[in-house]
């Protein structure tokens, strides 16, 4: 089974992907209420005056819960935002995220304790940290260059989860600009492996666009690939490569498993929002972005539980359980620069995807 692991993704992909494994057993046995949280404190917020959130309900997988740091204050999708959570997840209002709508929010990992052990990480408290988080102020913001925005990035198996042995990941789906220029939305609904440990089979999901509106589901499996394959949107099955007459190759080989786009052709990927899903989804063609690969949303604030750059890493006392590792981030929007820390995952109870949020601005 521990080939099936020796993926050639890069690590920011490869964390991404242990996250989502090692949080589905945070997630199983809770439900997933509307992410709702309090109302900030009044009055405006003075600079360097250090205030805390809490507790911010991010426990849904689907919805993000977007913060108005300026106000402390959660809003909805529609409203003035600045950064977005869900689960273990971070998000800045960027082209990315916000499209046209995007605040072009910027962010930057000041990540102190990158080189923590995971002793000093279990360690860490608020109390305990707040000093030092207090010590960042204006004269530690670095050059405008050093802030990025959430970016689409490559990913071959992004489709895919994790685990002892690697599965769809049916709820993640990409809009497409297929080969023929028209627009389909497209996931992987099921992988499944031989005791030998190959591919035993792989299906796919198209919905193709006419003019505006999206079609209904077509499914189409390909059983036991032993050599790369090429699929074809359009018509919803594999094909011969001969020209644009395809759109994504997939390679069964278990060292791989990647999807590859037909470059050649111009096509190009966008990652589905959590909400609409697959099946409610009622366009295609409105990404903010399409780029030339199967592609996911990265940025300054990994959204990875194995990243020591991260907010949180997962597991390690052996408990399943999430820990923050105090990093702070600076996070641009407009002329206003707060710094940032996630500080607690849990909420009163115990149940995780409770947020705890600490931050100031600092210009």
């Amino acid at each position: 089974m521990k080939t099936l692991l020796n993926y050639r993704v890069s690590r920011s992909t490869f964390a991404a992907s242990v996250a989502i494994l090692g949080l589905a057993g945070l997630t199983a046995c809770e439900s997933e209420s509307a992410p709702t949280g309090p109302e900030g404190p009044s009055g405006e917020l003075a600079i360097n005056e250090v205030r805390t959130l809490s507790p911010i309900n991010a426990t849904s997988n689907d919805t993000l819960v977007h913060v108005n740091l300026a106000t402390g204050a959660v809003v909805p999708a529609s409203g003035t935002w600045d950064i977005a959570l869900r689960r273990f997840e971070v998000r800045l209002n960027s082209p990315a995220v916000a499209g046209t709508a995007s605040r072009n929010v910027t962010g930057y990992a000041v990540a102190e304790n990158r080189n923590a052990t995971n002793e000093q990480v279990m360690a860490f408290t608020p109390a305990a940290t707040l000093s030092v988080f207090d010590q960042f102020r204006a004269a530690q913001i670095p050059a405008d260059t050093a802030f990025k925005s959430d970016v689409l990035s490559s990913s071959s198996t992004s489709y895919l989860t994790f685990g002892a042995v690697p599965a769809a990941n049916a709820a993640r789906y990409w809009k497409v600009r297929a080969a023929n220029g028209a627009f389909a939305l497209f996931r992987v609904s099921a992988l499944t492996f031989t005791p030998a440990v190959q591919v035993a089979s792989i299906t796919f999901e198209v919905r193709q666009q006419t003019g505006t509106t999206l079609g209904a589901a077509q499914s189409f499996t390909i059983n036991a690939p032993t050599a790369p394959v090429a699929i074809s949107l359009t018509s919803a099955q594999s094909v011969t490569p001969n020209g644009c007459n395809w759109d994504f190759t997939f390679d069964p080989s278990t060292t791989s498993l990647a999807l590859t786009s037909n470059t050649a052709c111009n096509v190009a990927t966008s990652p589905g929002p959590t909400s609409p899903a697959f099946a409610a989804a009622t366009s295609a063609s409105d990404a903010a972005q399409y780029v030339p690969y199967l592609s996911v949303l990265s940025g300054p604030i990994p959204n990875s539980s194995s990243d020591k750059i991260g907010p949180f890493l997962y597991n390690l006392a052996g408990t399943n359980r999430l820990h923050p590792t105090f990093n702070t981030y600076l996070v641009r929007s407009g002329a206003l620069v707060y710094k940032v820390q996630f500080i607690n995952y849990y909420g009163e109870t115990g149940t995780s995807g409770y947020v705890t949020l600490r931050y100031a601005r600092i210009r």
